[in-house]
């Protein structure tokens, strides 16, 4: 007698190694969705204190040394802007340390410049 085909375990031992591969790849996925919304966050953060940062450059005005808190909105996301102002061995400088944080939590971005102080 010739059999074809494959037997009942056969069968149920193809159909695991299926399922165990179909379920590694939704992690995989899940994985992948994940790291893009880091990715997102990270990037928003880094945007908003690029931008902040900018703002200081383009600003002709003398900044008081000290630390302050204020807010930034973008791509629909609040964020607590703290700018923290240290004077250098040179006083035509200042120092000056830029961090933004999603206000609901979140990845931060810290940004460090140097500026003349003044016009």
């Amino acid at each position: 007698m010739t059999r074809n085909g494959f037997t009942l375990i056969e069968m149920l031992v193809a159909l695991s190694l299926f399922a165990i591969a179909a379920l590694a790849l939704a992690r995989l996925d899940a994985f992948a969705i994940g790291t893009a919304a880091d990715l997102r966050d990270n990037s928003l953060s880094r945007l908003v204190v690029e931008n902040e940062a900018a703002l200081l450059r383009s600003d002709p005005g003398t900044l008081d040394t000290g630390e302050g808190t204020y807010g930034a909105r973008n791509a629909g996301i609040d964020f607590v802007v703290t700018r923290s102002v240290a004077a250098t061995p040179d006083p035509r400088f200042v120092q000056v340390s830029l961090t933004a944080q999603p206000a609901v939590g979140g990845p931060s971005a810290t940004l460090m410049l140097v500026r003349r102080n003044g016009g």
